[in-house]
């Protein structure tokens, strides 16, 4: 039996660490405070530990650190670039510094060389769309430099356009048309590469075209912010960027089985694969923009995805590398467009908004 040393109560068997009737410590008890009497709350599991990352959480963060070198490389590319185009003494050798007038100029040189025989080029059927195009857009780019107010300092003048031009409608002016030539012809430097020296006239053609026309489609999407203040669109979107460079790249590889007499075919050479890839940068272009997928009417983006999933479905083969690789850069930009259509249908605020809202919930 124990029983407290200064008072003499006894308190039988039980562990007392103070004497309930004087309150004095019992001698060879240990106190609260010591080291052994703590109580140890990773014994019970009683520890908190934040819950794993989820997938999704995961890839993001792989693409995050993927990015950041590889948009290291292409701004200092681009910057390269930038310098040249940019340079005063180009641009006064350009009618009213236009580099789009350039552009078209070496559009129609890749077309000149595609009549000689050994040389091959996009074909007939292509040649007839970007011929009528490149000269509709000739007319725009005149309409605009030859204005008073955008003929630049030390450059050529330019004469304003023949009545019968300046008559055309008014639809026939819109930025989009010169916007979209200037993305169909990256699609065809893209395509076009390994294809020799006229390959290499694409993609100049392609670089100056989509660096004029791309900083003014750009530009043109400042304003369109939606509640997205300072933000360069969706985290979501950016998965359709990084789908779209996978996608580009699966269509440089062989997409058939060769043999020693037939050669493989790359995805470039497949059935419609001008308009796959077209469609792939025009979304791309969209998902970099402030309002995302949101610029396109949904249905729009149904018959996208539709289209992409039935091309590549179309021109599947097990035995060639490039249609997988096809697939796992269109699953994201597969899984972006639903998840947008599906916000669109949820309601309740902007896409935007949403997407923003979505984050805050992962975040806890």
């Amino acid at each position: 039996m124990n029983s407290c040393s200064s008072c003499g109560h006894p308190f039988g068997d039980e562990v007392q660490y103070f004497c309930p009737e004087c309150g004095q410590e019992v001698q060879g008890s240990q106190s609260y405070g010591d080291g052994g009497g703590e109580y140890d709350y990773s014994a019970d599991g009683a520890s908190w530990e934040p819950p794993p990352p989820s997938p999704f959480a995961r890839m993001e963060e792989v693409l995050s650190k993927v990015s950041v070198p590889v948009l290291a490389v292409v701004g200092q590319v681009g910057a390269a670039f930038r310098n040249v185009l940019d340079d005063p003494r180009l641009r006064s050798h350009l009618p009213g510094g236009s580099l789009t007038l350039l552009g078209l100029g070496l559009v129609a040189l890749a077309l000149l060389l595609s009549v000689i025989p050994f040389v091959q080029g996009i074909g007939l059927p292509g040649s007839m769309v970007v011929l009528p195009w490149g000269l509709l857009v000739a007319v725009s780019e005149w309409r605009l430099i030859s204005a008073p107010e955008a003929q630049e300092p030390g450059s050529r003048p330019v004469p304003p356009l023949p009545p019968a031009l300046a008559s055309l409608p008014r639809d026939l002016r819109h930025p989009g048309i010169a916007q979209t030539f200037a993305l169909l012809t990256c699609t065809y430097a893209v395509l076009m590469l390994g294809l020799g020296p006229i390959s290499l006239v694409w993609v100049l053609a392609g670089t100056v075209l989509g660096y004029d026309q791309g900083w003014r489609y750009f530009a043109a999407g400042g304003g369109e912010t939606d509640g997205m203040e300072g933000s360069s669109g969706p985290r979501l979107h950016r998965w359709v960027v990084a789908g779209t460079v996978l996608c580009t790249f699966a269509l440089l590889l062989p997409w058939t089985r060769g043999s020693l007499h037939v050669p493989s075919l790359s995805g470039g050479d497949m059935w419609l694969s001008t308009h796959s890839l077209f469609t792939l940068l025009l979304l791309a272009c969209s998902g970099v923009r402030h309002r995302g997928l949101s610029a396109f009417h949904p249905l729009l983006l149904i018959l996208a995805a539709v289209w992409l999933m039935m091309w590549l479905v179309l021109n599947m083969s097990v035995f060639a590398p490039g249609p997988w690789f096809f697939l796992l850069g269109l699953l994201p930009v597969e899984a972006a467009i639903v998840r947008h259509l599906m916000l669109l249908r949820g309601g309740g605020g902007t896409v935007e908004q949403q997407d923003a809202a979505s984050d805050l919930d992962l975040q806890g």
